[in-house]
């Protein structure tokens, strides 16, 4: 499936994305967000032209292609003096972010691209592209200086400790990572490697590196937009 690209604007596209990054990483709960799976969901019944920002937010962070996770962080003290820090956290400061929400998402499920109106990377072409918003990254205090910065092997650190896998099946881990311009980080997965059908029950995200962990499950079954299976 080729990645749609969006007739609109490079600014509008950005403050959607920058609109709906946001509430995930403030937690927002809608107060009808239950109605997007009281009945036929309306991803599948409405033309995308005319889903309400409402219902974007819900197909965006409350669906079937979204699924929050509670970071395991093991080792917050880094020997070399960095600390995992959560977005918004203290300079400095290690800390333990026992309740920080974590969302992972199918970035190249067509109905995201059509709720985003956005683009995927072309480097991402023929890859199921998982997103991570709101991950706890390692900080290291550069030595004389008073900010934090984020190492630059950081990205490959965690692609080597990253896989989806099918239950029953080899995990497939990711083959590309980048960070996207709204702070995310993306993984690709090679779709010739993994192949998916409806009939799969357990599709699991993992990450894990020394500082953080977290695992998450989505069901081929939900993924169903228009009648086809959209991964």
């Amino acid at each position: 499936m080729a990645f749609r690209h969006s007739s609109d604007s490079a600014a509008g596209e950005f403050d959607r994305r920058r609109f709906l990054t946001a509430a995930l990483g403030s937690g927002v709960t809608l107060l009808h967000a239950s109605r997007a799976f009281a009945g036929k969901e309306f991803w599948n019944v409405k033309d995308p032209s005319t889903w309400t920002e409402e219902e974007i937010v819900i197909l965006t962070s409350k669906s079937p292609w979204v699924r929050e996770a509670i970071p395991n962080i093991r080792n917050p003290d880094d020997p070399t003096g960095g600390s995992v820090l959560g977005e918004g956290g203290g300079k400095g400061m290690n800390q333990r972010h026992t309740s920080l929400t974590v969302y992972v998402r199918w970035e190249s499920a067509q109905p995201i691209l059509d709720a985003l109106k956005g683009t995927i990377p072309a480097e991402f072409e023929g890859h199921h592209v998982v997103s991570v918003t709101n991950l706890p990254l390692p900080r290291v205090r550069r030595a004389g200086r008073g900010d934090d910065t984020t190492p630059d092997d950081t990205l490959d650190r965690i692609q080597s400790g990253t896989s989806l896998q099918v239950k029953g099946r080899d995990p497939v881990e990711a083959g590309i990572v980048r960070r996207s311009h709204i702070g995310s980080i993306l993984f690709g997965f090679l779709k010739d490697q993994l192949r998916l059908t409806p009939s799969d029950r357990e599709i699991t995200f993992e990450l894990t590196t020394q500082q953080v962990s977290l695992k998450t499950k989505f069901d081929a079954k939900d993924m169903i937009y228009h009648g086809k299976l959209a991964v």
